[in-house]
């Protein structure tokens, strides 16, 4: 059936169908036996025919036939064709009134198989149905009835193999849809745990080993393979919420204080807000905030105990215990593997379900999954903390930046953020924070601050844009190495800035990067010589490592954002965005007046069938183009699902309205366009005039285009 590879199975619905079908047609039938003086029937027969009927729709409709693949069906359709012979000799033969029971088995068989495999059930059919003839010899009427009945099978057998081809054609496509959609949700979660990565290195690996685990344990636990999959996902994206927790805390040498350990414990909170702004991973939003829960209700956030807590954030409870007492941390060495398996033994029933602790030990005596680290040596002593004075001056701070940028969702709030940072924690009479455009060769201030000096008189942030590899802050951008400058007018890679003063003057610029790949430079100057040290610069690099991954969390939130506004073909706002907008102008405490127009496309439908589903989003392309061209920046074009289009138009009224539609239909009939003249059906309503409510108003648009329609018609 169809394409190679994967074969498709029968559906249930069919089968329910078939049963149905079955016991209606074998009543049907029986009971036609006795209308009417001199039948030629047997009854025996027939009465055997009809039990067997209803016990094959007994079959049909509790039978796993889903299972099977659609060609081991065929025996049962051949056995069909030998019951419609049974019951053709039973009812009178030349004389029997059943013939059109014959077409039932071809539309049955052509919207299960192909069409070359409903043609050969078409010729079995139709050998049955000359039986009569070639064995109670020649019967005018008999034949006469059966010349129709041959080409009505044969335009039976063609339709619904036809209709069946195209639906298997469609459902391809939206497969393949669907795997590229799951695929860039896939590198949503590659992403989020790239981001995890570059603020705490030791996660990656961990994340990685203890979905491992986890994935070994669900299967042993009896989880499906849909289930087993989230299960995965959850298990890598588990830690994503300490992106917003403090790279001190995550790093610190030593035990955390009460403080500390309280906003370490709003990391599965943050993971929570985290992957709910990615619609696909919906469903692990309670696995991540609860993956900290313990079977006893000792854990956090929630306090939640037992079976209240999901069974996936069980399952990865223990296997991120077992992972990171494998594991070297910065304020202890790994733990023997003994000395683990005997705290998984204790703390079962306690801190872990007894049955993922079992599960989890299974795993790891089979050595299934192989887990890093050093838990085979020798306990160690835990490391002491130590601190230099300088970074003690700036932990207060740095914490308080880690907070705020948790909040923080927006990239110039971000730069603005890290700048008031960075004046605050270093000397500067200039501070700039660029970023790199579309182009990949430009870079341009988003951030600027200084201390009005004389000497920078004339400087702006609209005159210091500047190219990758131009002056110092173009050449770090270019090498992706920070640059402590002890005297830039006479750096052989400095260049003088045009209005300015020569001065004596230092620089520390680090470049702002994610994955290696550079987002920008940040830069502090001071008058004077050597007014910067080495720890300034590891200062400004970590204060640059946050501006990283925050500026990456921001830009891919709002791509999320877009896309889940956006229509994909054609470019313009999807539904939801229309209703929002249309709401919130609703809901203005003195609304003005705004127009609604609703375009549909005519014939979109005779397109696609005639030219293809390549032509008819050609001609979907080229409306939108259309609407694009001839808004205004307040308007908004909306594709509104499958051949319509609505535009919402602030201080336009009903007379206006009605001239942009004109010029639009116009516009669209061009003959010279590739696409083709495309003939539109547009209505309109204005506000207050024709509704005061959303639904209101797009019904009166709704009526006012198929009048438009109807009037075309005509």
């Amino acid at each position: 059936m169809g394409t190679a590879g994967r074969r498709p199975g029968l559906h249930r619905a069919t089968f329910r169908v078939a049963a149905l079908s079955l016991w209606g047609l074998g009543g049907v039938v029986m009971a036609s036996n006795y209308v009417g003086p001199g039948v030629q029937v047997n009854y025996g027969i027939e009465w055997i025919i009809t039990a067997a009927a209803a016990a094959a729709g007994l079959l049909a409709w509790f039978w796993p036939w889903a299972a099977l693949p659609a060609e081991r069906f065929l025996p049962v359709v051949f056995g069909g064709l030998l019951l419609n012979a049974v019951c053709l000799a039973a009812t009178g033969g030349v004389h029997s009134h059943v013939m059109p029971l014959l077409m039932v088995i071809v539309v049955f068989s052509a919207s299960l198989f192909e069409f070359r495999a409903a043609v050969a059930i078409l010729l079995l059919n139709a050998l049955v149905a000359s039986l009569p003839l070639l064995l109670q010899g020649w019967n005018g009427y008999y034949a006469r009835t059966l010349l129709v009945l041959l080409p009505s099978m044969v335009v039976c057998a063609f339709v619904p193999s036809m209709v069946a081809a195209a639906l298997r054609k469609e459902n391809r496509l939206v497969e393949r849809q669907r795997d590229e959609l799951e695929q860039s949700y896939l590198a949503t979660i590659a992403a989020l745990a790239a981001a995890l990565d570059a603020k705490d290195r030791h996660t990656e690996a961990h994340s990685r080993e203890t979905a491992a685990l986890a994935r070994s344990v669900g299967r042993r636990l009896g989880l499906q393979d849909d289930d087993l999959r989230f299960l995965e996902y959850s298990a890598l994206l588990h830690d994503i919420g300490k992106i917003g927790v403090p790279g001190y805390i995550l790093n610190k040498p030593g035990p955390l204080d009460d403080d500390e350990a309280a906003i370490m414990r709003e990391h599965p909170v943050i993971g929570e807000r985290i992957v709910a702004s990615v619609p696909f991973l919906g469903r692990i939003r309670p696995i991540v905030r609860a993956e900290h829960e313990r079977w006893d209700g000792a854990g956090y956030p929630d306090g939640f105990s037992g079976r209240k807590i999901p069974i996936e954030a069980r399952i990865i409870h223990a296997c991120d215990a077992f992972q990171a007492m494998s594991s070297d941390r910065p304020y202890r060495r790994a733990r023997p593997r003994d000395w683990i398996l005997k705290e998984i033994h204790a703390q079962s029933g306690r801190q872990f379900d007894p049955s993922v602790a079992e599960a989890l030990l299974q795993v790891i005596e089979s050595g299934e999954v192989t887990v890093g680290g050093t838990a085979g040596s020798a306990l160690h002593e835990d490391r002491k903390p130590a601190f230099v004075h300088f970074w003690t001056q700036h932990l207060d701070a740095i914490q308080q930046l880690g907070a705020r940028l948790a909040t923080v969702v927006s990239v110039p709030e971000i730069c603005d953020t890290i700048g008031r940072a960075i004046t605050t924690l270093l000397p500067y009479d200039q501070c700039r924070i660029y970023l790199l455009e579309e182009d990949g060769r430009t870079l341009r201030p988003v951030y600027f601050s200084d201390t009005k000096r004389a000497e920078y008189d004339g400087v702006t942030a609209e005159t210091l844009a500047i190219q990758v590899g131009e002056g110092l802050t173009g050449w770090v951008a270019e090498t992706k190495q920070g640059a402590l400058v002890g005297d830039t007018e006479r750096h052989p890679k400095a260049i003088h800035i045009p209005g300015t003063s020569e001065t004596n003057e230092s620089m520390l610029a680090v470049p702002v990067i994610f994955e290696d790949r550079l987002i920008g430079v940040i830069v502090n100057v001071k008058v004077g010589i050597n007014q910067y040290t080495g720890d300034h610069l590891r200062l400004l690099t970590i204060l640059a490592n946050h501006a990283a991954v925050s500026i990456f969390n921001a830009r891919l939130i709002e791509r999320l954002a877009a896309s889940a506004r956006t229509d994909p073909l054609t470019g313009l706002a999807n539904r939801r965005a229309f209703e929002q907008a249309l709401e919130q102008r609703l809901a203005a405490a003195a609304p003005e007046t705004f127009a609604v127009l609703m375009l549909d496309v005519d014939g979109l439908k005779q397109v696609n069938d005639a030219r293809g589903h390549a032509a008819g989003d050609a001609v979907l392309k080229r409306v939108a183009s259309v609407l694009g061209s001839d808004l205004r920046d307040t308007d908004l074009a909306t594709r509104w699902g499958g051949d319509e289009f609505l535009l919402l138009m602030p201080s336009v009224d009903q007379v206006g309205a009605l001239s942009l539609a004109r010029r639009i239909g116009g516009t669209l009939l061009d003959p010279d366009d590739p696409a083709g003249p495309i003939s539109v059906s547009i209505g309109t309503a204005a506000f207050p005039a024709d509704g005061t409510t959303a639904v209101g108003l797009l019904a009166a648009a709704d009526r006012s285009m198929y009048v438009e329609k109807r009037q075309r018609v005509a």
